[in-house]
């Protein structure tokens, strides 16, 4: 009998190859064993280094914009090509109506029956942060940390960030962009986060943000739990309900307690403690605004505001003594600008820093002026920002996505200001010799990593107890410096259990049963691998960029990871490695398909562009290789269309085995039959389905005819299915349909334990259902208690156990192993029986029969899926003996409804459907 390798041994010397371009993470780990062993410790074999591909956060030097088409081609509206306004708001609300696995389980119980609800398992990334535009300490506890992820909700530690808790309720929106303490003497508990994140989600001039915010959120409770103040959300445009969807900065004043927060198009104030706002900056009217705000209170109370181009009252730079009157103090020489930022000397309130995109002017299109007199004269120091070339090694903010600046409490000359990379001076930036690289990329220019630090800077905070201490927030968690001064500079990082972590994608051995493996890639932080069970098993970095689609070979011999437009490699063996993305290959996405043949996971099929390529035996490529190969590669190109982008590739295993069902961005389907041979044959099967983004072809590992298609695009039909290998579909996304409905990203289709279970990844959480009744079918939100309402992107599933794993936006991975729903009979004594009604489905009455087993009071009712009391059909003394009774539902909308005899301790529930 083969052996199984354990997914991180059998990376072993194969995780070198990244050691050798130097692109790990988290490399100054203590040892431990080989199996959870840090890229650092992996012995170095072969001596040819791998070229280190472009790192951005959004795609590469020559498309730097890849990851917002990406996400804009999945997400809009085929109808209006655009992502509808509002959307996640409104989807979140829409989430509220639909039902939970729990709430069927607790029906199920009065019932009789058990329905279970998957027990799901947080699987980390442990070690691993995701992107953190909001970090605070408390003043008057400097354990106490509160970070934000952009859609990973607002975590809160009470140790200096050895551990964390989420304090963002599962149920609530999780956009966390920015977060504010009342510093105030007897008002420390009260703290304020904004949401929205303008620049990062989907969001541009042609593009609608995905993850719109909410308004602010308060806590009175030094942040352990927050309450939405309703007087930044509601449809009240003088409650500027359109620029609380984007809050870029909050701001506390020192004195008054009076809240200020840069919105998009204003500067609000609340002298109420968020009761109330008022405009005091900007014009929240028609266009044109300012898209991107920024605002600081000096420790004299003295308040700056900045926008950017837009509205006239608000861009550039402003001062204020009262928050009424305004100052505009915008320096003369500034003109081209995109985003403002300001830091404030708090040792010296008239000293006063900008750091601004400037595209054209300054250097490498930045700029940074200086003010000693509370910004009524301005020094220009652009000259002197960080310029060390290479690589990473310019000062760059990626479009303003990344962009901060910071103050030493006790020394108005120490600034450090952040894009990709982090940067140090000591007078000021008043020249180039007090400067220093200090986080972010490493000093070897080479796009490997700081140590402990991350790229792509968007938050500080400073210790109260220490000026030297500074946390900063990043796209790979939070990191915290004791000595900010210090030379070399050291980070520690934080994100122990700051499950914030963005996931694209997740993937498991399918040929070993129990094999805890996982393999996730995620947004800006690569790819990684785990091979415990333990929620607090440290991942290991398995290769950088952004990480996108991954796989494990049949007993886990090999690994597959790529990043971001396509670049792909094998892992295998000691110290092996292969490129194997196909040379000849174009047109590839920012997250990439591709997908193992799942009988013989030798054979790739990968997208690429409208084409899809086959390698008929990938071990046969090259050790070594570099570049892309063109070993057992051939594009499959028979009647394919020749336009449009393969987006989703789904490969059956058995009934037939060896079938591709292939999605394109414009909704073009086919299907390949005998894919793994030169005899294949194309079939179009897409004519009877809409014509928006497939994001996945689910294929019943059991039987090859039987598939579930998924369009991601809001205002579509997103899920159709088939159980005759496409030759008709069926639209069963039942009550997942609507204009608020989510966006469905990804399923996999279950079969374990004598129940079919199709489960499905959407932009408000993860669902299942045993019955597809077509547009009746009814969705049950799983883990309402450990998920959550959080955007789901990705699902894999492994047949023998019926373990699934799930990928999350902004909170990890989890992971259940069993039968995701399972639905019994309790036993019941045979003179008591509840039996199914007929007809079934029924439209738009049905008939009931029963029997009881002696005298008492009997009471038939029926229920809908949220458990609520529809209908009382007998509530009365009945003699023992058999009973039949009519349910007329002309009233009630089509689905699932459950209908429970009581007698006495006896309870028995039956479900039926209504179907209109």
């Amino acid at each position: 009998m083969k052996a199984r390798y354990s997914l991180l041994a059998a990376l072993g010397g194969v995780l070198t190859f990244l050691l050798l371009c130097t692109v790990h993470f988290w490399y100054d780990q203590p040892a431990m064993p080989i199996s959870a062993m840090p890229v650092s410790a992996m012995p170095i074999s072969g001596g040819a280094k791998i070229p280190v591909p472009d790192k951005s956060s959004f795609g590469d030097t020559e498309d730097p914009q890849a990851r917002l088409r990406y996400e804009w081609m999945m997400l809009r509206d085929p109808a209006t090509g655009e992502i509808p306004r509002d959307i996640h708001k409104r989807e979140m609300e829409f989430a509220r109506t639909l039902p939970t696995k729990e709430s069927l389980a607790q029906l199920g119980k009065r019932g009789g029956a058990t329905i279970q609800s998957a027990q799901w398992v947080s699987r980390g990334p442990w070690n691993v942060g995701g992107r953190t535009r909001a970090l605070g300490v408390d003043v008057s506890n400097a354990n106490i940390i509160l970070a934000g992820g952009v859609s990973g909700g607002m975590w809160r530690s009470v140790n200096d960030g050895s551990s964390w808790t989420k304090t963002t309720a599962l149920n609530s929106l999780h956009s966390v962009s920015c977060v504010a303490q009342d510093t105030r003497s007897g008002h420390t508990s009260k703290w304020y986060y904004g949401t929205g994140e303008r620049l990062g989600n989907s969001a541009g001039e042609n593009f609608t943000a995905e993850y719109v915010g909410n308004g602010i959120f308060k806590s009175v409770n030094n942040g352990a739990a927050w309450t939405q103040l309703t007087s930044t959300t509601g449809g009240d445009p003088q409650l500027f309900d359109r620029f609380f969807d984007f809050v870029w900065n909050i701001a506390v004043h020192p004195t008054n307690g009076h809240v200020y927060a840069a919105t998009y198009g204003a500067i609000a104030r609340s002298t109420d403690e968020g009761n109330s706002w008022t405009s005091v900056r900007g014009a929240p009217a028609a266009p044109p605004n300012s898209e991107m705000t920024d605002v600081a209170i000096a420790s004299n109370g003295t308040i700056y505001a900045s926008g950017s181009p837009g509205a006239l009252t608000l861009q550039g730079v402003w001062r204020s003594t009262d928050g009424t009157n305004w100052t505009n103090v915008t320096p003369n020489d500034m003109s081209a600008v995109r985003r403002i930022v300001i830091g404030v000397a708090r040792s010296n309130p008239s000293v006063v820093y900008l750091l601004a995109e400037t595209p054209a002017a300054g250097l490498n299109d930045h700029s940074l002026w200086r003010s000693a007199d509370g910004g009524t004269t301005w020094v220009n120091r652009s000259a002197n920002l960080p310029a060390y070339g290479g690589n990473v090694g310019n000062f760059n903010s990626q479009n303003s996505y990344d962009l901060v600046i910071t103050v030493k409490p006790d020394n108005e000359n120490v600034v450090i200001i952040g894009g990709t990379n982090l940067y140090r001076s000591t007078d000021g930036f008043a020249s180039t010799g007090n400067s220093a690289w200090v986080g972010g990329y490493s000093t070897a220019n080479d796009i490997s990593l700081y140590p402990n630090h991350h790229p792509d800077n968007h938050s500080f905070a400073w210790a109260p107890n220490n000026p030297s201490v500074l946390y900063s927030g990043h796209d790979g968690g939070v990191s915290k410096s004791t000595n900010v001064l210090a030379t070399p500079h050291v980070w520690q990082q934080l994100s122990n259990g700051y499950l914030t972590t963005q996931c694209y994608t997740v993937a498991m051995d399918h040929g070993t049963n129990a094999n805890p493996d996982i393999l996730s890639g995620f947004q800006d932080n690569g790819c990684w691998a785990v091979s415990s069970s333990s929620p607090t098993a440290s991942w290991v970095s398995v290769n950088s960029g952004d990480g996108a689609f991954t796989a494990i070979a049949n007993g886990g011999s090999s690994i597959y990871v790529s990043s971001q437009n396509g670049r792909t490699f094998r892992l295998f063996g000691s110290g092996q490695f292969a490129r194997v993305d196909p040379q000849g290959g174009t047109g590839y996405l920012f997250i990439n398909p591709f997908v193992l043949d799942r009988n013989n996971s030798n054979i790739m099929y990968f997208a690429g562009g409208s084409y899809v390529w086959r390698n008929s035996d990938l071990t046969q490529i090259p050790a070594g290789t570099q570049n892309p190969p063109t070993t057992n590669w051939t594009r499959l190109n028979n009647t394919f269309i020749n336009g449009g982008t393969v987006t989703a590739l789904g490969v059956s295993t058995a009934n037939p085995a060896n079938r591709v069902y292939v999605g394109w961005s414009a909704g073009y389907l086919y299907r390949v039959d005998n894919a793994h041979s030169s005899a294949y044959t194309v079939t179009d099967i897409g004519a009877a389905i809409p014509s928006g983004n497939i994001s996945c072809a689910a294929v019943n590992p059991t039987d090859g005819n039987k598939a579930l298609v998924v369009f991601s695009n809001y205002n579509e039909q997103s899920l159709w299915y088939t159980a005759d290998g496409g030759l008709t579909w069926t639209d069963v996304e039942g009550n997942l349909a609507g204009a608020n409905g989510p966006s469905c990203r990804y399923a996999t289709i279950v079969p374990s334990g004598g129940v079919t279970t199709y489960v499905l990844g959407t932009s408000i959480g993860l669902f299942s259902t045993t019955l597809l009744s077509g547009a009746s079918t009814v969705w049950a939100l799983e883990g309402a208690n450990t998920i959550g309402n959080v955007v789901v992107p990705f699902l894999d599933s492994r047949t023998s156990d019926g373990a699934v794993i799930v990928g999350t936006h902004a909170n990890g991975t989890y992971s259940s192993v069993g039968s995701v729903d399972v639905e019994e009979q309790g036993t019941v004594p045979g003179g008591f029986v509840l039996h199914q009604n007929y007809p079934n489905p029924f439209n738009p009455s049905t008939k009931i029969g029963f029997k009881v087993q002696g005298s008492g009071l009997v009471s038939l009712k029926v229920f809908d899926v949220l458990g609520g009391e529809v209908a009382t059909l007998v509530n009365e003394d009945l003699n023992a003996g058999s009973y039949a009774t009519k349910f007329d539902a002309v009233n009630l909308a089509s689905g699932v409804y459950y209908y429970t005899l009581q007698a006495g301790s006896l309870i028995q529930t039956k479900k039926m459907l209504l179907v209109r």
